[in-house]
């Protein structure tokens, strides 16, 4: 009977980590406009897109200048948002809580945290 249990729990285990994006991580997936405040100018505005890939999340931030960027890592769970990418030669840490269609936080800055909001970009129909 422990066998059969172990068992069980242990293919519960691998199903969790072998499955593909859970339907909530797809609240995230999509564009957001999003507004930081207190940083340089061509860095004030941009729109993030985030995408699943092969079951992982990953994704880019275009800045209003034309520049993207790779995001290095998204990690969401339990509507907390956390994605981090090299701007210049800085690691930026952006840090936010997704609410419907809204996300409010921070990002983590070599100059400090500063506020950003973001709000999803909804494509319309033809």
């Amino acid at each position: 009977m422990k066998k059969v249990f172990f068992m069980i729990v242990l293919l519960g285990f691998i199903y969790q980590i072998a499955r593909p994006v859970a339907a909530a991580d797809s609240t995230v997936i999509g564009s957001w406009k999003c507004a930081v405040i207190d940083v340089p100018y061509e860095y004030s505005n941009s729109v993030i897109t985030i995408i699943e890939k092969e079951g992982k999340l990953t994704g880019s931030v275009k800045f209003d200048s034309g520049e993207e960027i790779k995001i290095n890592t998204i990690k969401y769970n339990n509507s907390q948002l956390v994605l981090s990418l090299y701007v210049e030669v800085d690691l930026i840490t952006l840090d936010g809580k997704v609410a419907g269609t809204e996300i409010n936080g921070t990002v983590d800055t070599p100059d400090g945290k500063v506020a950003f909001t973001a709000t999803k970009v909804v494509e319309k129909k033809k």
